[in-house]
């Protein structure tokens, strides 16, 4: 952490001192918007004001250069369990050990590269801001609550084998699609949406991609009442698949599930209008489908 709130002092020194030495102007503004330290992995954003004479991962890479060194040197010496350093008595010494030889290999503490985003969408910057901060209480709920955030491979419903995160068990009720079409009118949307709803207080589980801001008032709405949620996603999961900052609550209490029919390696990008039909009208179709099989089995349903 402290390496990385002395990164804009550093760089602005660097810049002074290239300055000096080519007498040519050179701008390296940079300020810090968060950080947030986690057990295994560092989440930082940098504002970059002004074009800099140098590319971004060099600053990256100054700092994780910083960090390793720092790292190691405290390698130097090791200290028993009851030393100050760790228990904060006052009367305990650490014990040195010998320092490490200058030609040694430093010992690693960073993986090679580093994830970044480009900014595409407005509001995306401050989804990012809240995405660092909520980390700590994310990886709490995750760990809480395993088994829903482990991803299930080959979850079969009726004809479907899905990628699944979250309450399997939802796929056990009967289904209602919620799919706000763009030719309603207010008065028809209101009511569409009401009923959705309704369904759900009824013991529906509402299924969805949720992609129209109408549908995600549906499932703010769903979420709040602790209703139940199926979404419907176009990307692939990964082994370690993490659902967003908004999902994490409902799926740590067992009112969200995942699903996807995808395979392959996922990509950050924005999902197609071809995409976005298909995943409505599997949606109808798993709910139109679980309808037909509850009624079949002689269950009541209003």
């Amino acid at each position: 952490l402290r390496c990385w709130d002395q990164i804009p002092a550093v760089q602005r020194r660097l810049a002074e001192k290239k300055t000096a030495k080519t007498g040519k102007p050179c701008e390296r503004d940079i300020s810090l918007l968060a950080r947030q330290l986690m057990p295994d992995h560092f989440h930082g954003i940098l504002f970059v004001r002004k074009e800099m004479d140098i590319a971004l991962g060099d600053v990256i890479r100054g700092f994780m250069v910083g960090c390793t060194k720092a790292y190691n040197g405290v390698e130097t010496q090791t200290f028993r369990l009851d030393s100050p350093q760790i228990c904060g008595a006052p009367d305990r010494q650490a014990v040195p050990a010998a320092p490490v030889s200058p030609a040694a290999p430093l010992r690693p503490l960073w993986e090679k590269g580093y994830h970044d985003r480009l900014l595409l969408h407005e509001g995306q910057l401050q989804n990012m801001i809240d995405y660092v901060r909520d980390n700590p209480r994310r990886l709490m709920l995750r760990r809480q609550h395993r088994d829903l955030f482990v991803v299930q491979r080959n979850v079969r419903f009726l004809q479907w084998s899905f990628s699944a995160i979250g309450q399997v068990r939802l796929l056990d009720a009967p289904l209602v699609a919620v799919h706000v079409r763009r030719y309603f009118t207010d008065a028809q949307r209101r009511d569409y949406m009401n009923g959705c709803i309704l369904a759900a207080r009824r013991g529906a589980v509402l299924v969805s991609p949720f992609i129209s801001e109408h549908e995600k008032r549906v499932r703010e709405e769903a979420f709040r009442e602790q209703l139940f949620c199926i979404q419907l996603c176009a990307e692939p999961f990964s082994d370690y698949h993490k659902p967003s900052g908004e999902l994490i609550g409902p799926c740590s209490e067992g009112h969200l599930l995942l699903l996807t029919l995808s395979t392959g390696t996922p990509q950050e990008r924005r999902i197609t209008r071809d995409e976005c039909s298909a995943l409505n009208n599997l949606a109808e179709s798993m709910a139109r489908q679980s309808i037909e099989t509850i009624k079949n089995q002689d269950y009541a349903y209003q």
